[in-house]
Formats: C-alpha cells, structure tokens, sequence
C-alpha cells in the first residue's frame, strides 16, 4: 500500500516537538464528556423512518438507477437488470443512509446534519457500538431474510475486521475510482451472472457517488453558516472548510487539510453504513503532507487537526450505563457471536472497531518513524480519549526518541499507545503468506533485516526459482505492512480480507480430562457435557498429553473447518462496493470483498484461556501424575475432578471430602508453578502452545483438501467429506477459477480472549488460581491476582514459545501498579521477543467507582450513581481489544481489573 517513491522525512533526535493542545479541543473535550453521560437514545436513527429499499420493485429500482448514476455508466447497464441485484441493492441503501444523515426530518436529533461550532472537521457518525448495534436500510427482499435465518445472517450481520487504502485515497481520491468502475462497465463482462461485475461496477459508482454529495452537503452548509459568522476567525474557517468539502473526497489531497478530512469523511460514510473498519498506517498516509518546521503555525494546526479528528472518531461516547436498554439495537444476528449477551454488550458499549497504527518498518525494511508518527502520538496524549484505539509497531532498530515518546505517552495516558513487536509480528506475516516451510527456514530470521524483499530472496533463496522468489519478495513487503483491525488481530494493511474462529482452552482441557466431557456439577448430565470424542482414561501425564493433542485437534477442525464451510455466506446478504472501491485488488478485478476479490484472504483460530490451561495442567503434574518423592500421587485423578467441578466443596456433612478438597484448593491456589511467577511454567507453556500451533496446521491441510482445493471437486473421497460436512458444491478455488480469481484461503492462529474472559469462564469448573465460573485470564496473560513477579519474568518467557509462528496475534494485557516500569517492560518485550503489548497503570480510584457501582447494583439507583462516576470519567482500561470507560465496565470486570496489577519490582 505504501508508496516509496515519495520521500519521507524521519525524525531526527532534535526534530520532534511536544504541542500542547488548545482551548478550542480542551470544550469539544468536555462537551463530548458531558454528553457521554447524558439520554443519547434520542440521538439514535430510527429505522422505521428510513427507506426499505428491498420493497421496491423492479421498475422502482431502475428508476433509482436513473437517478444516482453517472450518464455513462447507465448507458452501459440500459436493460441488463442489474438494478435487483443485492450488490446494487446496498449500495442504494448506502446512498440513502447518507442522504437521510443530512435530512433534517430524519436526522433532527442525531445531530449528523450540523457543523459543531469549533470543528474544524465536518461529518458526524451517527449512533451505534459493538455492543449496542447499528441502524441501516433494510436491503433485502423478504424471502432472502427468511431464508438468510438458516445462517444467521441478515443486512444487519456485517462488522469490519479490516482496513482500505487511505493512501490511494488521498492521492487519487474518489472521481477517480468511479471512472475506473466506468471503465470497466464498458468491458461489458460478466454481466449477467450471480457474480455479476457490472452490478459490482455499478455499486461501486452508487457508493462513491454518494460519499461525494455527503462532502457537497458540508460545503454548502458551511458557506451558509460563514454568513451567520461576524467572528471573522470562524468566518474564515468556515470557508476554508467549504472550499475543502468541495474537493475532498472526490479530487486528489493537496495538503494535511484536505487529506486528513477526505480520510474522515470517507471513514464517517464507512462507519455510517455498517462497515466500521479501522484506519490503517495513518502516518505512512499524511507524512508527505506534514509541515518541516515543528515551531510554525502550520504544524500545531496538523496537531490540532488530527486532535479533532480523534474527538470526532469519538463522537459516539457513551458515559454511563442507565439508558443501555433505550440504546439496545442489537439484533439476534447482528453480533459476532449468535445471541448477544449482557455481559459482552456491555463491555463492547464503546467498542467502534477503529485503530490507528504508527510506526514500525517500511515494505523496504526501513524504519517507518516519520515526523507525522511523532505528530499523532502527540495529539492522542493530548486527547486522551478511550477511541479510536492507538497502536504503535516497534522493532529493535526504532527510533530511540520516538520509542520514549511512546513509554512517556503511557505514563500520562496510563494506558495509550498499545505495542506491536515487528521482530515477531513480520516473521509470522511472512509465514503465513509464503505458507512453504522451505523458503520459511530460509528467510524467517531475514525479514527484519533492512532489505528490501528482493534483495532478501536475491540473496537467501536459489536464484533458478525467480518467479517464485518475485512472489515471495512481494509478500515479504505486504507482511511489512501489516497492521491490526478495529480489535487486535493483525491485517495486511488494505489488502486481506479477515475472518475468524475461537475456540475455549479450558473446554478442551476439561474434555481431555474427563473422556470427551466438560466438568459440569450438573447432575442431568451425568459426567458432564459431551461436547468432544472419548480420549480414554489417563493413568500418566503422558496420557493426558495425548488426550489435549486429540481434544486440541477436534476442537481446531471444527474451527477451521467451519470458516471455511460458511466462508461464503456473506456474498449474497452484505456485500461492501463502498469498502471494495478502496480495498486491495477489488476494483481491478470487479469483485467485491465478500466474492473473494482481495489480494488475501486470512482466516485466523484463536485459543482462549492458554495461561489456565497451563496452571492446571502444570497442578496436574506436580500432584496427580508427580514424579518427585514430595508430590508423587498426592491426589487421584478423580478427586482432583471432583474438586474442580464442584468449587472445591463438598456436601454440607461430608467432612472428610471436605477437608480434602481444601487441601487440593491450597495446593491450586497456593502451591502450583503459575504462567508469569514459574520458570518451571515454561515447558507447559511450550506444550500447549506447540499442540494448538499443530493442531491448527492439520486442520489447515484438512481444510484445503475438503473445501478449497480443486482436485477435490472429481474426488469421490472428497465428495463424500464435503456431503458429511452439509455442502455439496465445488471447491473454493473453483468457484472463484469461474470468476477469473486465483483464490487462497491463509489459515493462521492466535491466542487471546477479547473481552470474552468473563463469559468463557461462565461455564468453566475450577481450576488453578479460580474457582467456579470465574473469568479465564485475560488474553494471553497471567490469570488475574495470581501474578506476583516482575512483568519481565513473564517477557523473559516469550523468548522461549517461538511466538513469530502465531499470525493471528498473541497479545497480552500488564496492568502496572505505577510508571516505573513502564520504559524497562517495553524494551524487554521488544528483545524478548513477545507478539503484542497493552500496559495499562492502575488507578488508586478502582475501588472508589467499583463500591459506587456495586451499590448502584443493589439498590438499582443508576441515576445516583451515574452522578457521583463522572469525577471519574478519564479512567480508562484495556478490555480485551479495546479501551473502555471503567465506570462503565459491569461488575465482573472491574473485579477482575482489581485483581489485576502485577509486582514492578
């Protein structure tokens, strides 16, 4: 995505200054603050008032053709019925969200037709969060959302897990993507079919098209509102604003302004239409236009910019929890998971999915560190504001300055920017991609050298092999590039479509103990839930090394197995022209994202609960299947089940059982090698990280076989394993082969929990250092209140797991006591080699707003408590992939953030 033919300046040592923000963003602060805690239901769009574009019939339809598209596109369709297409469908609906955000009638309330008084950025996104849901146009027919229940997905089930490329934006803008979609209609091929590329064009017209009026509307609005202004400093804003709508998003950026409000305004149309997506490299995208003279007024002007556009990403802020039910627009299929939950909704309240990253290496291999690097860091310290979320990309070789800018941004923050270790993060790209273990051994330990992917496959791979060494090179530069989604999962920066499976460790390690059952206390299912195969009674450790390896694999191939079977599912109910406009090879192919037209398609399983999978099995060695005078045999297999499925507690006169199963919770709790405190840890952890990795690579050649390769498709064993997996078509790559796309499905795994620790371990029997239905530990981090050494005891680890095998992230989550430690822990988890960092210091206030909120709880006064929280509304902690509002966590979590803080020293 990035284009090194500009030159880009890095900051040098004496280069970079500290702006401090001005009056102007210290009341869009506040003002956003105060109506974070205020009734925002009434801000929510109400669908009912919104268009039902799947009522119209096929004449309306091609009415509304006439009317949103150009002349020349709509010579070229004339006749070919593309206007029923669900492609050409959404894009009208996309069209008609816009217009109703600038419709008065409509939008009275949201507040998405005005230009705030201060802003210097125009457009406002309207309600909705991860965990409230969206409103949008319905699209559908009536038949294809009764047939779309089968699935579980309807208009409603789309969310954004990648990035587009804001740097083709900013260069070309959006007049040119429509006359490159022109032009392809003018090809004139696949008109007629399912995958009907003249549909896909002509949506993508629709969409771009619509995004220009929305500009079009400011621009007028802010010349009406400059005549309103005698103030001849907002006067002029406002005009200068004008001048900017009217170019920006349609023409080419010619300076930071114009820039940075095209990649806002086409940012509000995503998010405003479902697709909320992250923002990608923002650095590497406004640096060629960022002024060299940090003391002018031009440079605290791009601070200052940049300061309102993280206050308008923000702009959907909620403060308080007393009117979640009037907010509730959560559909039964509108979340990631089937029936969403209080729990989750909650925790996602102010869950956007939009990041911004900086920093880290060039495709080439040079350092990124830019001045504009320097510049967002500044102006989100300044904010400070739970979202958009900031990640910065470090490496061994990065910018010493700018690497103690970051630790010093977290002291003050306490909790912003988040780390990604490029030492780890592009090996683990690169194998993924190249997906060859031969050509892995060959450069994985290359691809951080400051070379670019030519030259590394030039000088480590066999020169016979050209063309497949100018593939691998290409591909080294696109792992170069990665970034993260809304959440943490990495991404190829404008280039991968993303999708993903989960699976819970604690679930496998139960089924690996008790045959194939979890260790349910309820007696209705006799031994348990069956959820996996009998992998037999265990005498040895040795024996329950091989039940995890079997129940591991099990629980994977259902994973894997899975993202590929529903892989599809999206095409025909929520495709994104308005997101392929922008998106990898889409346009050049005329294939939407969801037909397989990105350049990379990831597919990543991610592992919950690792670190409790390892205390307990570390408990499991030591006292049931111990080798050592002290420990061998302490407990039987049986009573330490026992004692995990019913929380250590035993009938009310069962004495003696009792008084064993206190022993067995002292050892757990007391006595066993715990993940972050135990080198005697490390060798668990190395086996359950090395039996997910093969799981994952054995499903992943499963997969190809079954689903994506086209040998299969005249394979009467394949045949048959697709029938007993419920599909009978042909593979994936001969699907895509039809459309004249070379598809290919890269599986990659992670281990991480999202906010989900609290749900995951609902359903959970004890284990080590927790008892029944407690959270599982925090992605891949020591189970909270258990962590009683440095943090860098636990970096030391990483070094040890071969983490640059994990492409779908494994990120972990310290909570510090103070910032003391703040620079030593980021620089040992750079050279100790771990995958991804969030450094969070505590606050002595924790206890203060979790005793207001429990006493809310009972007494059910949100109102009283709601008042006495706002004191504490710059609090801000890490939930699994984002930041969030203590005050509005529910109570688990904030029980589990008071156990959280680890020994600095």
């Amino acid at each position: 995505m990035i284009d090194e033919s500009i030159e880009r300046a890095h900051a040098s040592k004496d280069e970079y200054v500290d702006v401090r923000t001005t009056d102007r963003i210290d009341l869009l602060r506040r003002r956003l603050i105060q109506k974070g805690f205020e009734n925002r239901s009434r801000e929510w769009f109400d669908k009912d008032k919104l268009p039902d574009i799947g009522k119209l019939s096929p004449e309306a339809l091609k009415a509304r053709l006439a009317e949103l598209l150009t002349a020349r596109a709509l010579a070229c369709v004339e006749n070919l019925g593309v206007e029923t297409h669900v492609m050409v469908r959404r894009a009208i609906a996309i069209n008609d969200m816009l217009v109703s955000m600038t419709s008065k009638p409509v939008c009275i309330e949201s507040n998405c037709h005005i230009i705030d008084n201060n802003e210097l950025l125009c457009g406002t996104i309207p309600m909705g969060s991860n965990g409230l849901g969206k409103v949008f146009p319905n699209y559908l027919t009536e038949e294809e959302l009764r047939v779309g229940s089968v699935t579980n997905k309807s208009q409603m089930a789309l969310l954004g897990h990648n990035t587009i490329n804001y740097d083709n934006l900013v260069k070309n803008g959006l007049n040119a993507i429509i006359e490159k979609a022109e032009n392809k209609l003018l090809l004139r091929t696949g008109l007629g079919d399912a995958y009907s590329k003249a549909a896909f064009s002509v949506a993508v017209i629709i969409s771009c098209k619509a995004v220009i009026n929305f500009a079009k509307y400011f621009a007028a609005l802010a010349r009406s509102e400059a005549k309103q202004h005698h103030d001849g400093k907002r006067h002029d804003e406002l005009l200068r604003m004008a001048k900017i709508c009217d170019r920006m998003p349609a023409e080419p950026a010619k300076d930071f302004y114009e820039a940075l409000q095209s990649i806002w305004f086409v940012h509000c149309c995503l998010h405003s239409t479902m697709d909320y997506f992250s923002l990608g490299r923002l650095d590497q995208v406004l640096n060629p236009f960022v002024a060299k003279n940090k003391d002018s007024k031009d440079y605290r002007l791009q601070v200052e910019l940049v300061e309102n556009f993280i206050l308008k990403a923000a702009g959907r802020l909620n403060l308080t929890t007393q009117y979640l039910v009037e907010q509730d627009h959560m559909d039964y299929n509108a979340a990631l998971g089937i029936h969403p939950y209080y729990l989750d909704q909650r925790a996602g309240l102010n869950n956007f999915l939009q990041n911004v990253i900086i920093g880290g290496v060039l495709p080439s291999g040079k350092d990124a560190i830019n001045d504009c690097s320097f510049l967002i860091l500044n102006a989100f310290k300044n904010v400070n504001l739970p979202t958009p979320g900031l990640y910065v990309r470090l490496h061994k070789g990065s910018n010493k300055k700018f690497v103690k800018a970051v630790a010093d941004c977290i002291k003050q923050t306490k909790n912003i920017p988040y780390i990604l270790n490029d030492e780890v993060m592009v090996p683990a790209m690169v194998k993924a991609l190249v997906d060859n273990e031969d050509i892995e051994k060959a450069i994985t330990d290359k691809v951080m050298e400051p070379l670019t992917g030519k030259e590394i496959t030039d000088k480590y791979l066999p020169t016979e092999a050209y063309d497949q060494n100018m593939i691998v090179a290409q591909k080294i530069e696109d792992a170069r590039d990665y970034c993260v989604d809304g959440c943490w999962e990495p991404i190829l920066n404008g280039k991968s479509e993303w999708t993903f499976g989960m699976v819970n460790g604690m679930t496998i390690l139960e089924c690996a103990l008790n045959r194939g059952a979890t260790l349910s206390s309820n007696p209705a299912l006799l031994r348990g839930q069956k959820l996996s195969i009998d992998t037999g009674k265990l005498e040895t450790f040795e024996d329950l090394e091989k039940a995890l390896e079997k129940q591991m694999g099990f629980f994977v191939d259902q994973s894997v197995l899975a993202m590929c079977l529903y892989y599809l599912t999206t095409e025909f109910v929520v495709p994104s022209p308005l997101v392929s406009a922008l998106f990898s090879t889409c346009l050049e192919q005329c294939l939407d994202k969801s037909w397989g037209g990105a350049e990379y398609n990831l597919a990543g399983t991610v592992l919950g609960g690792a670190p409790d999978m390892i205390n307990t099995l570390c408990a499991f060695k030591k006292f049931v299947f111990g080798t050592t005078k002290e420990a061998k045999n302490t407990y039987s297999l049986q009573d330490v089940t026992n004692a995990m499925r019913y929380n250590f507690t035993a009938g009310p006169t069962d004495y003696k059982t009792q008084r064993l199963y206190d022993r067995i919770k002292v050892d757990f709790f007391t006595n066993t090698p715990q993940f972050g405190n135990d080198p005697e840890c490390d060798e668990i952890a190395q086996l359950v990280l090395d039996k997910f990795y093969n799981a994952c690579k054995k499903a992943k050649e499963l997969a190809i076989a079954t689903f994506i390769d086209s040998k299969g498709d005249k394979d009467p064993k394949i045949i048959a394993q697709r029938a007993i997996a419920g599909y009978y078509g042909d593979s994936l790559e001969q699907i895509f082969l039809d459309q004249g796309v070379q598809f290919d499905l890269k599986f990659t795994c992670g281990l991480g929990t999202f906010e989900q620790y609290n749900w995951q371990g609902a359903g959970i029997a004890a284990s080590v250092g927790r008892n029944v239905g407690d959270p599982l530990a925090p992605n891949f981090t020591p189970t909270s209140g258990t962590w009683h050494t440095p943090p860098t005891q636990l970096l030391e680890t990483f070094d040890k797991l071969g983490l640059n095998r994990f492409a779908a992230g494994v990120i972990t989550d310290i909570c510090l006591p103070n910032a003391g430690m703040v620079d030593t822990v980021i620089d040992t988890f750079v050279e100790k080699n771990g995958g991804m960092l969030t450094v969070t210091i505590a606050s002595e206030k924790y206890d203060e707003i979790y005793e207001i909120a429990k006493a809310a709880n009972e007494i059910g006064n949100k109102h009283a408590a709601s008042d006495k929280l706002m004191q504490y509304a710059d609090i801000m902690v890490r939930v699994g992939g984002w930041n969030a509002p203590f005050i509005t966590l529910p109570l688990s979590h904030m029980e589990n953030y008071l156990k959280r803080p680890v020994a600095s020293n």
